[in-house]
């Protein structure tokens, strides 16, 4: 780290001033401005509590690696005791574990350790839980497919030769395929939520605030949701038991004032509820007809259990969509990509490190290194990032409107309901194929997700049990802001019909 004056004449060659003017404001810079820049390296050292548990671990390649979903796998010490006492954990390859390789999807990564547990890493430690290893994170945990990491094609295990769903791709693979009890994903705009539904398991994105989010890496405060995965409620209860709660280091949970305590609180008698079944989750332009279907006749089930099932029109929908799309690609290219994940005015503690090793890598010289998708979504937001027009803050003064259309309609109903994806799994491409296919191919499956996250509502992803296809069908079910107890309450009590 440093600087120097010919760094300086590079980044201002295209300034129009004179060689004598330029030499002056570098002794300015070099004499003064720049020292508050060397100061901090002085003051602030990196915050990295040492774990109490021990861990060692082993790379690819693994021989029982069915699915290609692991990227590392671990042996940590953990607490003698605990609620999480024998689950086997994985988690995605964005969240830090103190020494353990971390790659987020991408070879650029390689040689990169953390130093600092992630809070959840912590939590889940102290509650016995055996964390087992890093599932597969899609590159830079953008691709909503199992086709981008470097690490290669995630099978699924429900249906080989077909994607995972992504970006949280080896999390759900893992627990589909029974290697481990739950798996944490990440969640910006569906990357639970997808690959759940592509894997028929549960999927959760908790209300944002109620799981810290320190120690991830990260894309945008608005949009950054952790949550567990699993083929039973009963695990992502006794997950979500352990992970919730404020942590002092994460401003996301500033508006999250309740507390919450979900097995002690659960209640499947949903006898005089109402779910709003959302018109405009359905008939999109990739729908797939049986699966729109099945999904409407599930909903229905609820009927079984006393809920009023009743369908509502929410044209803001399509206009959340659009805002939701625009804040993702600018925050991937201006937060992940220029700024290594580490934000400005948030708040948040973010892993220094792990900023400092994206910013080292990801330069304009590495950028065809990225997988297509990426490299798409990334050009989208530098240019709109070079427009003189704020984009970004047109999207998030839009989002202001939605957060009160949206609170009144949950003032209605106590679940919205709907797809989680708009077509079942996907084959999996061949990487040489066309490269419209492996952008594409990364597309359109977050069309009822993403909103959820910028308003921070709760939102599950339910496999579909009355269904006689072949393919897993996800229904998703949103509760309001810090409803997360109502959305666990009605997916166990869908689970035990």
């Amino acid at each position: 780290m440093g600087f120097n004056k010919e760094e300086f004449f590079k980044q201002i060659k295209d300034v129009d001033l004179p060689q004598d003017q330029k030499d002056k404001y570098w002794q300015m810079l070099d004499e003064d401005f720049l020292a508050t820049f060397r100061n901090v390296m002085k003051y602030s050292p990196l915050l990295t509590p040492a774990s109490p548990y021990k861990r060692t671990y082993q790379e690819r390649p693994f021989s029982d690696d069915k699915y290609n979903a692991w990227y590392v796998k671990t042996k940590i010490k953990h607490a003698a005791s605990g609620p999480l006492l024998e689950k086997k954990v994985a988690v995605k390859d964005n969240i830090t574990i103190a020494d353990v390789p971390m790659q987020s999807g991408t070879k650029l990564l390689d040689g990169y350790r953390p130093q600092a547990d992630a809070t959840v890493i912590s939590r889940l430690l102290a509650a016995g839980a055996e964390i087992t290893g890093k599932a597969v994170s899609e590159n830079l945990f953008v691709a909503g497919s199992s086709f981008s990491a470097d690490t290669g094609l995630v099978q699924n295990p429900r249906l080989p030769g077909y994607s995972a769903g992504g970006s949280s791709s080896g999390s759900a693979a893992l627990v589909a395929g029974g290697a481990v009890d739950f798996a944490l994903g990440c969640d910006q705009t569906g990357s639970i939520r997808i690959p759940a539904s592509w894997c028929g398991i549960y999927g959760f994105k908790p209300s944002r605030g109620v799981v810290p989010y320190t120690g991830i890496g990260s894309v945008d405060q608005l949009l950054d949701h952790v949550g567990p995965m699993s083929q039973t409620m009963d695990n992502i209860i006794l997950a979500m038991d352990v992970l919730a709660g404020p942590d002092g280091l994460d401003s996301r949970q500033n508006e999250m004032q309740q507390t919450f305590a979900f097995a002690k609180n659960l209640s499947t008698n949903l006898r005089g509820k109402k779910i709003g079944v959302v018109r405009q989750g359905f008939g999109l332009p990739r729908s797939e007809e049986i699966l729109d279907q099945t999904v409407r006749e599930n909903i229905q089930a609820f009927e079984k259990l006393g809920v009023q099932v009743e369908e509502v029109s929410i044209p803001e929908f399509e206009l959340g969509r659009t805002v939701v799309d625009t804040m993702n690609t600018l925050a991937t290219y201006r937060q992940l990509i220029k700024s290594g994940g580490s934000s400005i005015g948030s708040g948040n503690y973010y892993p220094t490190d792990l900023s400092e090793a994206l910013n080292e890598q990801l330069t304009l010289e590495n950028y065809d290194k990225l997988p297509p998708i990426v490299q798409v979504i990334l050009y989208s937001g530098m240019l709109a990032d070079h427009d003189t027009i704020d984009y970004y803050g047109r999207a998030q003064n839009l989002l202001i409107g939605l957060k009160a259309d949206f609170s009144a309609i949950m003032k209605k109903y106590d679940i919205l309901a709907m797809p989680a994806t708009p077509f079942t799994a996907t084959k999996l491409p061949s990487l040489d194929g066309p490269l419209e296919g492996l952008v594409t191919g990364s597309m359109g499956m977050d069309a009822n997700l993403g909103l959820f996250n910028a308003l921070g509502y709760p939102a599950m992803s339910v496999p579909c049990k009355f269904t006689e296809y072949d393919k897993p069908i996800g229904m998703q079910l949103v509760g309001g802001f810090g409803a997360d107890q109502t959305v666990i309450d009605f997916a166990k009590a869908y689970e035990e019909l």
